[in-house]
């Protein structure tokens, strides 16, 4: 289980967490979203849990295991990633090469190097190089991104490189993924379709979900439970239905008043 407990950051006089206290994983494979209006602290409570941001105050403990300390990237090792609102991909590398990178990371086969070098050099070398290319395929079916395994990624429509990106956190073999506004840039005719795909991977794999979003809609559809947060706090938390039947969350995600 990945659980807050007490996490408080500022910047300066602005209290962006204010003794956040939830838990995440409480049955495996559970999707949970964060919503609440800007500036309720959503992202920072995320930066806070993998390890971007250091609490003020708080500590963040990942099966049983006080993380507080550790850096980003071994939160990473520990099953513990994320993936970004802005898409954070190789532009210069092809969909497959940056597919291939982020499970040469995980193994910690980089040596240091540039990836482009990386894959020139270290890669052909390397003993796992069967598994890691059946792994590659999986992953390509499982975001239907096969078609386009040898395009570069700079030339890839949003919905794509999202998927991508996706993708490469997956390929860091999460327990705990921690997704920031995956559908924030793509086109309505898009939504539906990477949403859907992420779920059916993450139910397929058993991953626990962490998703920021806005779209209610999908939050309605998806969600196993839901944690609103106002003004650094938790407002609350509950079944999706909390958002028709939670009056005070309704005004404050969508100025409804009745």
């Amino acid at each position: 289980m990945l659980q807050a407990d007490g996490l408080k950051k500022s910047f300066g006089k602005i209290r962006a967490t204010d003794g956040v206290s939830v838990e995440f994983g409480k049955t495996e494979g559970e999707m949970v979203f964060i919503v609440g209006p800007n500036g309720a602290g959503k992202s920072t409570l995320v930066n806070l849990l993998t390890g971007l941001l250091e609490p003020d105050e708080g500590t963040v403990t990942l099966n049983g295991e006080e993380i507080t300390d550790m850096r980003a990237d071994q939160r990473v090792h520990q099953g513990l990633v994320r993936s970004f609102q802005v898409v954070k991909v190789f532009e210069e590398m092809t969909v497959r090469e940056n597919i291939r990178t982020a499970l040469l990371i995980k193994r910690k086969k980089t040596g240091g190097l540039r990836p482009r070098k990386m894959l020139q050099g270290l890669f052909s070398l390397d003993d796992e190089h069967e598994e890691i290319e059946r792994t590659i395929d999986d992953l390509l079916e499982q975001f239907a991104l096969e078609d386009i395994e040898h395009t570069l990624a700079e030339k890839l429509p949003h919905g794509d490189r999202k998927l991508l990106d996706v993708a490469m956190s997956f390929a860091l073999d999460p327990n705990y993924l921690l997704l920031d506004e995956p559908t924030s840039g793509v086109s309505a005719q898009e939504t539906d379709y990477v949403i859907e795909t992420i779920v059916d991977v993450s139910e397929q794999q058993n991953v626990t979900t962490v998703t920021i979003e806005h779209d209610m809609d999908i939050v309605k559809n998806y969600a196993d439970r839901v944690i609103a947060l106002h003004q650094g706090s938790v407002h609350g938390e509950g079944p999706p239905t909390m958002l028709e039947t939670d009056q005070d969350l309704r005004r404050l995600l969508l100025g409804v008043e009745e």
